[in-house]
């Protein structure tokens, strides 16, 4: 009787045991595989997170990298209006001069206004040619930034631009105004800010960030930020009109219309990433 009782409260024991070992190997974490090197391989599940980043108050910075305005606004004018560029000469067929009244830089509006609407840039080009201005006043030649002073002044007046450039073309020859990137030349480009004017730091900081974002899209082909003052130079540059204000040299006289047209293409897009995008 004892022994028959015994084997019914083992067989009791034996299933309860049993019926629990589902439950007991749930609890029990498994063992990770071992790699040879005896640390364990672990596989962590993927996850789909978006991290949003707090914006940073109170920074002072030089130049804004924020916009509140839903465009960006760039005023471009040509103080030397007639400066001209050798093959383009050539290809309409006139004799290859210093300047042109026709074939010069300010025919160049159309390229700029293309390439800036293509990466969300208001333009406004400044009607006026500059040095038929001076002709008509008989001024001379160093008074071209006097000459277009006035026209300037009354057009960032009636708007407020985000930045404002007056553009060039050097005088130096082909070895020194071009650059060969991936099998492609472009028109090199410099940036020249006039230190006598006493607010000029503004300048120059938007300068030096206009620098950077154009060698970062093709190395070389800014010449870099080059500062000027004293004798025998203006100076100023009428920058003083705005602390966004700077002046921009593309390119030589030995500069094909391709080579410029390439050229202003980066410049557009090196503005748009530096100052218009509102999320670089």
């Amino acid at each position: 009787m004892r022994r028959r009782k015994q084997r019914w409260k083992f067989s009791l024991l034996f299933l309860a045991i049993f019926f629990s070992l589902p439950i007991i190997a749930a609890k029990i974490p498994v063992l990770a595989e071992q790699k040879p090197n005896g640390k364990p391989v672990i596989e962590s599940p993927v996850q789909e997170t978006k991290v949003a980043y707090a914006a940073k108050k109170g920074l002072a910075t030089k130049v804004s990298d924020k916009k509140s305005k839903a465009s960006f606004d760039a005023l471009v004018y040509f103080t030397h209006s007639h400066e001209a560029y050798a093959p383009i000469l050539r290809k309409h067929q006139q004799a290859v001069t210093a300047y042109h009244n026709t074939e010069n830089i300010q025919s160049l509006g159309k390229l700029f206004t293309n390439h800036f609407k293509q990466n969300n840039i208001q333009l406004d080009l400044l009607d006026v040619d500059t040095q038929k201005v001076m002709s008509q006043k008989q001024m001379k030649f160093y008074q071209a930034y006097d000459a277009v002073r006035p026209y300037v002044k009354k057009q960032i007046e009636k708007k407020d631009y985000d930045l404002i450039l007056d553009i060039h073309r050097d005088s130096a020859k082909r070895n020194l105004s071009t650059i060969t990137y991936n099998g492609t030349s472009y028109a090199r480009m410099a940036i020249v800010i006039g230190t006598k004017n006493p607010s000029y730091q503004a300048n120059e900081a938007y300068a030096e960030k206009l620098s950077k974002k154009m060698a970062d899209l093709v190395p070389g082909i800014s010449r870099g930020v080059i500062a000027k003052k004293g004798a025998g130079v203006n100076g100023i540059y009428n920058q003083d009109l705005s602390k966004q204000s700077i002046l921009v040299e593309i390119g030589g006289v030995d500069n094909t219309e391709e080579e410029l047209n390439r050229s202003v293409a980066i410049l557009a897009r090196a503005i748009e990433e530096a100052f218009a995008n509102t999320n670089s």
